[in-house]
């Protein structure tokens, strides 16, 4: 009795302790939706469900609001570019507790077939957030195939549905063109871009027209301005 008393029960309760921790962390982990501890991690296991294998991430940078502020706003929320042959991967992750990473809650993949553009250019906007107004503000981060081009630009808009029949129209009179730093072969990102919509029409939707030029200033392509 004496040795199971000093001897066999803290082994039971040191036992039972590791368990209870374990299970805690297992429920904790559940609870944030399963997060992994480096974003590539979380890339890959959003490549496994959509069938991407041996893409290659191109860029990443963190998507940080400047205009539309609240506790309803993502904070800690990272867009990453990745390429596998013609296609090519956006993913939205947010940080957690420092190294931990998991899917965003609001279009955490998206995946484009550059086969199917009309032009080598398209500039994609991450975390889009509604605001008062009508307003929109996202992160645009463009991408190009051609390797001639050395400089992007872009007008950004918030559209309603009464100017897309006209929407180079709408541009001209309200659009704004953040400023693009190359990240990486082929992509540019901005700051985050805050786009008033108009006020009166509920069907506002995010349009971006970019340009991408040469080391001499010549435009070498555009895509369509249609949202």
């Amino acid at each position: 009795m004496t040795h199971f008393r000093y001897y066999t029960l803290p082994r039971i309760r040191w036992v039972l302790s590791i368990l209870l921790l374990c299970l805690g962390l297992l429920s904790a982990w559940i609870a944030l939706d399963t997060p992994l501890p480096s974003s590539s991690a979380a890339c890959e296991r959003l490549n496994r469900e959509h069938y991407v294998i041996d893409n290659t991430i191109l860029a990443s940078g963190p998507i940080q609001y400047q205009e539309i502020q609240g506790d309803y706003v993502p904070k800690n929320t990272w867009w990453f570019v990745g390429r596998q042959g013609d296609t090519v991967q956006f993913y939205t992750l947010d940080q957690l507790v420092g190294f931990l990473w998991r899917p965003a809650d609001t279009l955490p993949f998206w995946q484009l077939d550059l086969t199917q553009l009309e032009d080598p250019i398209y500039c994609n906007l991450f975390g889009s957030w509604p605001g008062f107004d009508l307003a929109f503000e996202a992160t645009p981060v463009v991408i190009c195939t051609d390797p001639r081009v050395v400089r992007v630009e872009a007008q950004l808009i918030s559209l309603g549905t009464s100017e897309r029949a006209d929407p180079q129209a709408a541009i001209d009179s309200r659009g704004v063109s953040p400023t693009f730093t190359q990240v990486a072969d082929g992509v540019w990102a901005a700051p985050s871009t805050l786009a008033p919509g108009p006020s009166d029409d509920s069907g506002a939707a995010w349009l971006a027209w970019c340009q991408g030029y040469d080391a001499s200033g010549n435009l070498i392509c555009q895509n369509s301005p249609t949202s």
